[in-house]
């Protein structure tokens, strides 16, 4: 049976975006099991990737740092992605600029030596739900929504976003988030 979510990643030296588009027509077409010349990449005015040719109307987002790419692409509900290269952060005053109450307070009883990798997991899986909605990241908004705390590589519901899954996941020298939503499936019961 194929798969209905593929999420890849590949190494890369430049800024991605060559990489990306490959891997995005690469994984398209091996999910679709025909030949990549078959699977186009076009974009939104946002910016957005958009598939054409066999792969029409499957829902796709792309996302790239130092050294990877992300792509994630299904076929019966919108997806988002997102990817971070491990680095030092200050966690706790970029958690109360751009994060909930909640997820400042979940940060600060963190190990200290955890908060650059969990501040990391959080953002990743916000950027994750905002691309999966097509709004990106505006003016930080969606930063405040609530998505429950990272526990690798556990599934978890995006509180303000019933109906999403965020899993988050470690990966040597990055942080991975992936949400996706699935049309017709119950969305799961979420508390404030």
């Amino acid at each position: 049976m194929p798969a209905d979510l593929v999420v890849r990643l590949r190494r890369t030296v430049d800024d991605g975006r060559a990489t990306a588009r490959a891997l995005l027509v690469e994984t398209a077409a091996a999910m679709a099991a025909v030949p990549p010349a078959t699977v186009t990449v076009a974009h939104t005015a946002a910016g957005a990737p958009v598939l054409r040719g066999v792969a029409t109307g499957w829902h796709t987002s792309v996302s790239h740092t130092r050294g990877l790419v992300a792509v994630a692409v299904s076929r019966h509900g919108p997806v988002g992605v997102d990817v971070e290269a491990l680095r030092p952060v200050p966690a706790l005053a970029l958690s109360r600029r751009w994060f909930t109450p909640e997820d400042t307070d979940w940060l600060r009883g963190r190990p200290v030596q955890r908060l650059g990798v969990d501040f990391l997991a959080l953002w990743t899986g916000k950027e994750a739900v905002a691309k999966l909605h097509g709004t990106g990241l505006r003016g930080g908004r969606l930063l405040r929504w609530r998505t429950a705390p990272p526990a690798p590589p556990a599934w978890r519901p995006a509180v303000d976003a019933p109906g999403v899954l965020v899993t988050h996941r470690e990966l040597p020298a990055h942080v991975l988030a992936v949400a996706h939503a699935w049309p017709g499936r119950p969305r799961p019961a979420v508390g404030r």
